[in-house]
């Protein structure tokens, strides 16, 4: 048999085994999206109301710092024990990429925090579908940096249904958002900023994954925040150590907490990650960004009492469906890639 019969099948295997690898993190990332809907809708709710309404940006800081995170910390590591992973985070101590774990951690408290400020501006109906953006960032600096070839037509009609499903998500904001005026343009400037900042998170996640196991990675992204997080907050908010005292003594709230945190890590590890990982920064960060974060706007007008507004509904759903064209590939351009 020659050599170029074998080399055949083992490249047809191969590229058979990469896109079921592929479909499987896509699958991943979607099925995700409703954990992160009711974590960050219940988030949204939450800032605004007392203890953290004592103080803004305040309060925000406190929701991610003392519930977000601290059972998000706790889901990850039950995730890593019962896995059996949990090795492979303490083979990055000393490790030469370690820093990386900073860097993504820094971005991912920045976007986290950004969010919770500008939900308790606009609300988390409107600062959802805005944040699920972040995808879309992600994989245009991926694409650009790891030369994936992402300009086809279906991206350019997927990104003209971003920009239509933003527009209709935006002319709802007058019944979902709780403040207006220059309150409202803060709160949309505050979430641009999360995206943008989350976005640089999509791209380290996909570098990161290429270097160290990304279950590893998982734990020590999240714990560094929580770090940080506390660090910032008890060093420099005075306020928040009398917030801190509220919600550790109130059941209601650390059983809201393990809500948030629980389903925040469900999504990381699920759709962000393994997403991330299986799928790549292009498609997994595309769609778990868009699908997550639509869930947030559906279930914070579903189940959490922001006013119903049909904009929200259509709007994310028309983005949800412009990120599926970004991700998806042409016949004609699949034949090509194969040929």
């Amino acid at each position: 048999m020659s050599t170029g019969m074998v080399e055949r099948p083992l490249t047809e295997r191969s590229r058979i085994a990469d896109g079921k690898k592929t479909r499987m993190g896509m699958i991943y990332a979607m099925l995700a999206g409703p954990a992160l809907g009711l974590a960050l809708g219940l988030l949204s709710t939450l800032v605004s109301k007392p203890p953290f309404s004592l103080q803004q940006p305040t309060g925000a800081f406190a929701i991610v710092a003392l519930l977000q995170v601290p059972f998000g910390v706790l889901g990850i590591g039950v995730f890593l024990l019962v896995s059996g992973t949990w090795r492979d985070a303490g083979r990055l101590i000393g490790h030469p990429v370690s820093w990386w774990n900073l860097f993504v951690s820094v971005g991912g408290f920045v976007g986290d925090l950004c969010y919770a400020v500008s939900a308790a501006l606009i609300g988390g109906a409107l600062a959802g579908p805005i944040g699920g953006l972040f995808g879309v960032v992600g994989a245009i600096i991926t694409s650009i940096l790891y030369r994936e070839k992402i300009l086809r037509w279906s991206t350019l009609a997927g990104l003209i249904g971003l920009g239509i499903g933003i527009w209709v998500v935006l002319s709802g904001g007058k019944v979902v958002s709780p403040t207006h005026g220059v309150y409202e343009l803060v709160g949309i400037i505050v979430i641009i900023v999360a995206l943008l900042t989350w976005g640089f998170e999509n791209f380290a996640i996909t570098a990161g994954t290429d270097l160290m196991p990304a279950e590893g990675f998982i734990w020590w992204r999240a714990f560094l925040e929580l770090v940080i997080a506390n660090v910032l907050m008890f060093a420099f908010f005075p306020v928040a150590r009398t917030m801190a005292g509220r919600v550790w003594t109130d059941p209601r709230l650390i059983t809201y907490g393990a809500v948030i945190g629980f389903g925040w890590a469900i999504w990381i590890i699920m759709g962000y990650y393994i997403g991330i990982a299986y799928a790549g920064g292009v498609r997994g960060g595309v769609l778990a960004g868009t699908f997550g974060f639509f869930f947030i706007g559906f279930f914070s007008i579903t189940v959490y009492g922001v006013p119903f507004s049909p904009a929200i509904i259509i709007g994310s759903a028309v983005m949800f469906a412009g990120a599926a064209f970004i991700v998806s590939e042409p016949g004609a351009y699949l034949a090509r890639k194969r040929g």
